[in-house]
Parts: C-alpha cells; sequence; structure tokens
C-alpha cells in the first residue's frame, strides 16, 4: 500500500512557505511556475476544505478524473479526498491557498456554518468558480489578514482573532456564490447516482472516520449494502472502502503525534482502537516505524 495517498495540513505546509496553527488552518502562497508542486508533484487527497485562489498565469487543475482549465480569475473550492494535482502549468502560475480541517471550522463560534460546508460539498463536482478582479481583490485580502493572524502566535487571543478571519473569508465567499450560478455538472453531463454515492459516502466519512471503522456503518447509512457501497467506490476512485477509512485514520495519526501533547494511549483512544497496542500495530503497518519513533523523528525534525 501506498503512504502519503492522503495528506493533512500539517504536511502540505511544510513543502511551503506557509503560516498555520495546530496544523488544523494554514495560508501559503504557491512558487511561481514550474517550480509550484502541490505535494511533491503527487496526485493526493487532503484531508481539509481547501481554497485555491489563482493569482496569475495559467494552469491545468486535476480533480479526480477530470481536468478543470484555471486562469488569474478562477477560485478553486475544494472538498475533502478530492484527488488533486496541477500540471500544465505556466511560467506566471502562482496561487494563494487556504486549507482548513473540519474539526477547526466546527469549533467557528457562528450559527448556520454547517450549510456552508455542505455547500462546499454540493460543488464536488464541479469545483471551479470564476470571479471577477473586484472579487479576487477581496478575497486576496481576506486571506492575507487570515495569514497574518495565523503568525501572531504571542496574541493572548490568537484563536479568536483566527477563528474571526475565518468567518469573515466565508462569509465574503458566500457572498460571492449567492451571485453566480453554480454549474453542478461537469462538462453538461449530470451528476450519476454512482457519483451521488461517492459524494454521500465522502460526507460520512468526514462525520464519522474516528469512531466508525467498518463498512457495514456507511452502507447502512446509506441504505445499501456492503458489497454495493464497495463496487461503487472502487469503480469511481480504484480505492476500497476500507483504504479510505484507514488512510484517514492514518492520516489523523500522524496529525495528532505531530503536532498534539496526547499520550499514544490518548491517541489510540480518540481514535477509537481497542487499545494501545492494535494502534500501535495499525500505525507501524502503514509508516513503516511506531508511532513513538514517528514522534520522535517529527520532533527533531523541528529542531
Amino acid at each position: 500500500m501506498e503512504p502519503y495517498n492522503i495528506v493533512n495540513i500539517q504536511e502540505i505546509a511544510a513543502f511551503r512557505k506557509s503560516a498555520s496553527y495546530k496544523g488544523e488552518i494554514a495560508v501559503f502562497t504557491s512558487d511561481t511556475g514550474t517550480k509550484f508542486l502541490l505535494f511533491e508533484n503527487k496526485s493526493v487527497y487532503l484531508n481539509a476544505f481547501s481554497y485555491i485562489l489563482v493569482l496569475s498565469g495559467r494552469a491545468t487543475l486535476l480533480v479526480d478524473s477530470a481536468e478543470y482549465p484555471l486562469d488569474a480569475h478562477s477560485l478553486c473550492i475544494l472538498s475533502p479526498l478530492h484527488l488533486t494535482n496541477f500540471h500544465q502549468v505556466s511560467d506566471d502560475f502562482q496561487c494563494l491557498c487556504l486549507c482548513s480541517h473540519k474539526n477547526f471550522i466546527d469549533r467557528l463560534p457562528i450559527l448556520n456554518i454547517q450549510h456552508r460546508i455542505a455547500r462546499r460539498m454540493n460543488m464536488y463536482h464541479y469545483p471551479i468558480v470564476q470571479i471577477s478582479e473586484e472579487e479576487k481583490l477581496l478575497l486576496t485580502t481576506s486571506m492575507e489578514d487570515l495569514r497574518i493572524q495565523l503568525s501572531r502566535t504571542e496574541h493572548s487571543y490568537q484563536l479568536e482573532m483566527i477563528q474571526n478571519a475565518l468567518i469573515r473569508y466565508y462569509l465574503e465567499i458566500d457572498n460571492i456564490l449567492d451571485n453566480k450560478e453554480i454549474d453542478e455538472t461537469t462538462e453538461g453531463v449530470p451528476q450519476t447516482r454512482y457519483a451521488y454515492i461517492l459524494r454521500k459516502f465522502i460526507t460520512l466519512l468526514m462525520l464519522h472516520y474516528k469512531t466508525e471503522h467498518s463498512v457495514p456503518f456507511y452502507a447502512r447509512e446509506m441504505n445499501i449494502t456492503p458489497q454495493y457501497l464497495t463496487s461503487i467506490i472502487k469503480s469511481q476512485t480504484g480505492r476500497s472502502v476500507n483504504n479510505f477509512i484507514y488512510e484517514m485514520l492514518y492520516s489523523e495519526a500522524r496529525n495528532l503525534l505531530a503536532l498534539s501533547e496526547f499520550s499514544i494511549q490518548q491517541i489510540a483512544s480518540e481514535l477509537q482502537f481497542s487499545d494501545q497496542a492494535s494502534f500501535s500495530k495499525f500505525f507501524k503497518r502503514w509508516a513503516g516505524i511506531s508511532p513513538l519513533e514517528f514522534r520522535n523523528v517529527m520532533a527533531k525534525s523541528k529542531k
């Protein structure tokens, strides 16, 4: 199996000049032109809601099996587990990126935030919005303000400042989307039932992956058989349902080991493993090293 097919915010931020908060939210500007790499030039699933604002140049965004042309007035709105990469990047291509973990968004002190997330998920099959120069300036200003708040580590109310800046950004996004016709088809082809089931599975996975590790749970929630769910996910992504579940757990485990002060036992409990031994066995199977060894490597890399 291939590790790092699902990557977390901290791992993306490590490759970029970024400002981040506890691996839960980050803002970064890409390198310019062909030097731009999202993550070692691999197609990846990013465990976050991501907003990519093109500042200059042209490129092609590859999302799952579809290609989308990007220019200096493109905004990409990506849900967790979009398989994403860039190619055909022009020499002057550059973008500004905001990535936020669902857990951070869930804690925002604002009503109706969940419908905003649901709306982003509804754009799963056409994640590109063309914006005006004025809208681009507003979003750039909001994202840069968020980056400033992320860098103010000595501020007594840094978390509240970050949350307020993110809420302002979401309100700007909502205002833009409220005034646009969002095409939820790909090249005029309506979403199929298979595509709907994939989107529904991803939504459920984001909500329950820490507590529910079995295929039957997700199948029951969707009123279909485990076999049917498995065959659809495999046909749509080339990957199994179990593979998605386990990689989500592995991604979250890496994040907690690298950034939290939780003990190995606490992380095992947080991710609903029966005991520390079963968690350690799971982690070593994916990483090739134990959780403690991984934590030590990450600690050394920060020095």
